[in-house]
């Protein structure tokens, strides 16, 4: 599976028609939580859930640790972090004191190695026409008449079922899933969908 993009329009403050210009952005599916990357990595590691998230807190604690002494953090395959702060506006140095200097932010900079992996990643773009005409219980009940006449179906069997994006039938599935409509079975693009006995 792939991402999915829209084309937007680059910012235009002079409003000059002559430079419309577009850039791609990524639309998301969702946010990926802490216990679904998880629930991944277990079959593909030894690792378990309760020692992968004491490693986490562990981490987390000490790059606050670090950062607020003044530190960057480098996480290596992932990036830096960095830390920046915030005043209120002044003209003279003078005018701003240290009691007045406050954290702002954590900075993330993409390490070589996570860029590396990410380069040749599968795009394409959003058919932004294509919306469902159907709610979500119309949707429910044609995914239920269909299953009901195959053994399973997969997140492609879904949009083309019920003309909507794979953002909606990922949500719809997800959601189904967590109501016990469903229960799948498999991995990223290879997860099938089946009735919940």
């Amino acid at each position: 599976m792939g991402a999915n993009y829209r084309l937007i329009h680059d910012p235009n403050p002079t409003n000059d028609p002559d430079k419309k210009t577009l850039h791609p952005r990524v639309v998301p599916y969702g946010t990926v939580g802490i216990d679904e990357l998880l629930k991944c990595g277990k079959e593909i590691s030894s690792f378990s859930p309760a020692d992968v998230k004491g490693v986490l807190q562990l981490l987390s604690d000490l790059m606050a640790d670090r950062l607020e002494c003044g530190y960057n953090v480098e996480l290596d395959g992932i990036g830096f972090f960095s830390v920046s702060l915030t005043s209120r506006k002044a003209e003279d140095k003078k005018e701003i004191r240290s009691e007045s200097v406050v954290f702002n932010n954590v900075n993330f900079r993409c390490g070589k190695e996570l860029k590396k992996k990410l380069q040749y990643m599968k795009v394409s773009r959003l058919n932004e026409v294509q919306i469902s005409q159907f709610t979500e219980n119309e949707r429910l009940e044609r995914m239920i008449h269909y299953l009901h006449n195959e053994p399973f179906m997969s997140s492609t069997d879904y949009m083309t079922l019920n003309h909507c994006s794979r953002y909606t039938a990922l949500k719809d599935l997800k959601n189904f899933v967590a109501l016990n409509i469903l229960t799948h079975k498999g991995y990223r693009s290879g997860r099938v969908y089946l009735l919940k006995a």
